[in-house]
């Protein structure tokens, strides 16, 4: 033991006055040798302190600040891949005294808790430990926390405190989860996976618990426990936890929809269109839940995939999804004119009855009061002092809470945005009808209501000199549009045989259009044709490479580099591009960008890689995991491979085989 700990310890031993306590545990603690400074702090100093100490300021101190700044403290001192003492010398100490002090379990788990917030806060680079060595402490906390659940359960606890002990436990496991499974950098992720036993005991407890409480939706911790966990889930695994999870649980763990790929399929035609289609809300959910389950996999019905430009969900699944929310909604839009009727109803006859001062026998006076309310009468004109905000009647609904009818028609109509619904004429009548009763985001409408964008037609029309078309976008006039794309189209053509000069200068052009001055005059469509049309040129021309010879020295110059950086730049400030355009960037790039000679081309290439993986990962591996695999990464390692290229991305964003 160091002396300077020795000391310590005995100075806090031989005193009983609480302020000198204090203040020789607030000193800074630098810590270096486990054995020498760590291991008897918290075994013969911290340990004791929590379940012995009976002041309640020094038992917060260590709790929250001393035991988890010493913790931090040794961590930035190991050597990454040295940590194992976590669990042998903080978490399994910690655990075993909350067994064996059951009085202390809250105070001791609460301090595991706030050391393992530490440490996500800190977010120590390259932490690693062995994944079978966390996970069997990762399961014995587990079967501590059923047998906590058991105790509380039949110690009759008062629901706010058995909710603040359990909520202790959750977090707990899920910063347990995270700092073990999360932080490997050998293993993204996506890529990391917890065992059905695990996984399954995880759900059963944060689901049992969120049955218990006294609140009506999930807790925020029991959320993140669920959404961390499906993280960590292997699709077949979550097939099996389908079969018991209730849908506010589904509507919690949909938010990781890229998890459910290789059974979305069933799901929707097991679970979702079976209460959709017969617009019957069963008991053990809500029509809010199932909404939310729905948009939450709208990328599985909004999205193409690249390899076969088609959705993953079945074209039958799909229509019965769209027949069964129209349905839904037209059913919403009979209730709103029912709500509307009865409060105009409503609003009709408190102007007829007898308030006990103005008599509908009295003609006089009911003329007076009818040209009150023909006038606009400002009811509140006493109150005009005030910021009334419901004085103006015009709407329907006044200015009161969104109604569950108009909540759950907008959450329709957000799906509907992304479902692309055909455009018949009763789905626009319903629209129209519902805008005049409740109110709609336009964004909504705007996105329900707009047509597919067409491809522009380039076949034929005049060949434009290129610099008078680039002086015309420059000066913002962009009045002969075909004869631009026509121009573009043939210039950029491999079968053109351009000069290097006219493909700079086309590049150029399209980064106006794109990029400076145009880029809310082209379209998706057009946007695609032009991106298609310069991808082919990243690949090196040899009939730009000059070769030249002095002597016996012989040096090639490759001109077309600047081609190819204008085109990578170009394509980096389009970011985010469409997905569906990653079907020709992607492979174009891994094919021939990354192994380009020239070192500035292929940083390009990699940070263009890396942006785009960065956005659209998810989505590649949640819809497109094999394409992913077979058109790009496995491209994309070959080449690095050869090439012997220092890139982090092959580990970063692997491949993924559900």
């Amino acid at each position: 033991m160091s002396q300077a700990i020795s000391k310590l310890i005995e100075q806090y031993r031989c005193t009983k006055d609480n302020d000198l306590k204090y203040m020789l545990l607030r000193r800074d603690f630098e810590i270096k040798d486990i054995e020498e400074e760590l291991l008897p702090l918290i075994n013969d100093l911290l340990l004791p302190i929590l379940v012995e100490e009976q002041d309640m300021e020094i038992l917060n101190l260590v709790s929250f600040q001393v035991f988890p700044n010493v913790v931090l403290c040794m961590i930035n001192n190991s050597i990454p891949s040295q940590l194992k003492w976590l669990t042998s010398l903080v978490w399994n100490p910690l655990l075993d005294q909350s067994m064996v002090h059951a009085d202390r379990s809250f105070v001791l788990i609460e301090t595991l808790r706030n050391i393992l917030q530490k440490i996500e806060k800190a977010s120590p680079q390259g932490y690693r430990q062995p994944v079978t060595h966390s996970l069997e402490f990762i399961s014995k906390f587990i079967v501590e926390m059923k047998r906590h659940m058991c105790e509380i359960d039949a110690a009759q606890l008062s629901h706010s405190l058995s909710e603040s002990n359990m909520l202790i436990y959750i977090e707990s496991l899920d910063l347990l989860l995270k700092l073990n499974l999360f932080s490997d950098a050998t293993c993204p992720p996506s890529m990391a996976k917890l065992p059905f036993s695990i996984l399954n005991d995880v759900f059963t407890i944060a689901q049992d618990y969120s049955a218990t409480n006294t609140n009506e939706s999930i807790d925020k911790i029991t959320e993140k426990l669920f959404l961390t966990s499906t993280q960590l889930a292997h699709p077949m695994d979550l097939e099996k936890l389908c079969l018991k999870i209730n849908y506010s649980t589904l509507s919690v763990i949909s938010r990781i929809w890229y998890k459910f790929g290789p059974i979305v399929n069933g799901l929707f035609a097991d679970r979702l269109l079976p209460i959709i289609s017969s617009s019957a809300i069963v008991e053990e959910c809500s029509v809010e839940e199932i909404l939310e389950i729905i948009y939450n996999f709208h990328p599985y019905f909004s999205i193409r995939r690249l390899k076969d430009n088609s959705p993953l969900l079945s074209e039958s699944t799909i229509n019965q999804l769209r027949e069964g929310l129209f349905s839904m909604l037209s059913g919403l839009n009979d209730s709103l004119k029912r709500e509307q009727n009865e409060r105009l109803h409503s609003d009709s006859q408190s102007v007829d009855d007898d308030d006990g001062i103005v008599s509908d026998n009295d003609p006089e006076q009911q003329a007076y009061l009818e040209e009150l309310i023909s006038d606009d009468y400002d009811e509140n004109m006493y109150n005009s002092d005030t910021d009334n905000e419901n004085a103006d009647g015009s709407n329907l609904e006044g200015n009161d809470e969104p109604t569950k009818d108009s909540i759950e028609t907008n959450k329709i109509l957000s799906i509907f945005a992304e479902l692309h619904y055909p455009q018949e004429e009763r789905f626009s009548e319903l629209l129209t009808e519902l805008q005049a009763k409740i109110t709609i985001s336009s964004s909504f409408i705007d996105k329900i209501l707009s047509q597919e964008a067409i491809a522009l037609s380039t076949c034929g029309g005049e060949i434009a000199d290129l610099n008078e078309i680039l002086n015309e976008v420059k000066s913002n006039k962009l009045t002969r549009k075909n004869a631009i794309f026509h121009t573009l189209t043939h210039t950029l053509s491999l079968q053109s045989c351009s000069e290097l000069a006219d493909l700079q200068l086309s590049v150029e052009v399209i980064d106006h259009l794109l990029v400076k001055n145009h880029s809310n005059n082209i379209n998706r469509d057009e946007q695609f044709q032009l991106i298609k049309l310069i991808l082919p040129h990243l690949k090196t021309n040899k009939s730009f490479i000059d070769t030249l010879k002095a002597g016996n020295y012989t040096q090639k110059i490759d001109e077309g580099v600047t081609l190819r950086t204008m085109i990578l730049s170009l394509l980096l400030q389009l970011l985010p591009l469409d997905y569906s355009m990653l079907g020709e960037i992607l492979p174009t790039i891994s094919r021939y960008s990354v192994r380009d000679k020239d070192l500035t081309v292929r940083d390009l290439s990699l940070q263009l890689l890396n942006q785009i993986l960065s956005i659209y990962y998810n989505y590649l591996i949640g819809i497109d995991w094999d394409w992913y695999n077979n058109n790009f990464y496995q491209v994309l390692q070959e080449n690095c491979t050869k090439k012997d290229i220092d890139t982090n991305i092959l580990q970063k964003y692997p491949p993924y085989f559900p």
